[in-house]
């Protein structure tokens, strides 16, 4: 990434060859997914500026190792996790490694070799392809955490996911389902119901007819129990926690632009209502999220792009044209 801005910014060129740090795993990369953090990096939404290779959804083949590096051998098949984090300090120790103090970023998937540290990296299952392993820590990893372990899903609960036919929202339905909860997508367009259904719909809200009415009537007025927002646009929110049923959860996983959501806080506590948020996975949800696709239970979705399609990726994403997830694909 040359710069922030257009997808322009991302440019082909040839770098030096990583060498593992000695806790560092060189992997040579088979599938690379395209996130939306990805797409907040390049358009400048975060703090990352040029010069970095983006890319943090990876699975591929261990072709180096650092001294220090045990459980890994040369031709392992391994996919990657979001970040990386020290392991020793209270919150790594408790299983809440998302609250190390030390937590980086990963990045360097959109190339043909990364080296990552090793403890963000999990064996393959059998059965599972390089396209599906490398979307699973944060497509689907990132919505398993959001359902179970912060929303804690209960059967028979209704759940509305917005941006239902993107990234996360094919798979939070996937998710939602296993748990046993009624479904209620909510899309920009009617066209993508056939879709929707298949990945796991009960109920598809188009939000332009308007999200609280719609869900209201599909709940006989009481509410949902869950919303899942995955856009987390100021007329997304409005719309949506106006029809969250009392004591329901509000669980925010993404934000499409940088603008600010307004509400009056007497709607959240003569409601008992909660407003939280699930920003990533950790090495628990990644494995059981690896178990749920090698099970089949969770499909993956993906569009794949060559290496050198990364700017057409992004552009794609942009105009809202890939449904589930772009993952590039070096030759």
């Amino acid at each position: 990434m040359t710069d922030n801005g257009a997808p322009e910014v991302l440019r082909y060129q040839t770098l030096t060859d990583p060498t593992p740090t000695p806790t560092q795993v060189v992997v040579r990369v088979r599938a690379c997914g395209v996130c939306g953090h990805d797409v907040a990096d390049r358009a400048g939404l975060t703090r990352v500026r040029g010069g970095v290779v983006l890319g943090h959804e990876i699975a591929g083949e261990v072709v180096a190792k650092g001294s220090a590096v045990r459980g890994f051998r040369l031709g392992d098949r391994v996919a990657s996790k979001q970040h990386h984090t020290c392991l020793e300090c209270v919150s790594c120790t408790s299983g809440d490694e998302l609250g190390c103090d030390q937590a980086a970023f990963v990045y360097g998937g959109y190339a043909e070799y990364a080296a990552l540290e090793q403890d963000t990296l999990i064996a393959i299952p059998d059965g599972v392809d390089m396209q599906q392993a490398a979307v699973t820590a944060c497509a689907v990893g990132s919505c398993l955490q959001a359902l179970d372990d912060v929303a804690r899903v209960r059967e028979g609960e209704t759940v509305v996911v917005t941006g239902a036919g993107g990234g996360l929202g094919l798979h939070a339905m996937q998710i939602a389902r296993r748990l046993g909860a009624r479904v209620v997508a909510v899309t920009s367009s009617s066209a993508k119901s056939d879709l929707l259904f298949t990945h796991g719909a009960d109920d598809v809200v188009v939000a332009a007819a308007g999200i609280t009415e719609q869900v209201l009537d599909l709940t006989n007025g009481v509410g949902a129990d869950v919303v899942l927002d995955n856009v987390g646009l100021a007329g997304m929110f409005e719309e949506c926690f106006k029809a969250l049923r009392r004591r329901g959860r509000y669980v925010l996983t993404g934000q499409l632009k940088r603008e600010k959501i307004a509400l009056y806080p007497a709607f959240v506590f003569f409601n008992e209502a909660v407003i939280t948020g699930s920003a990533s996975t950790t090495t628990s949800s990644f494995r059981r999220s690896l178990d749920l696709v090698a099970s089949g239970a969770v499909v993956p979705v993906t569009r794949s792009f060559a290496l050198d399609e990364a700017a057409a990726a992004h552009g794609a994403i942009d105009r809202s044209e890939i449904i589930g997830r772009a993952v590039l694909v070096p030759s």
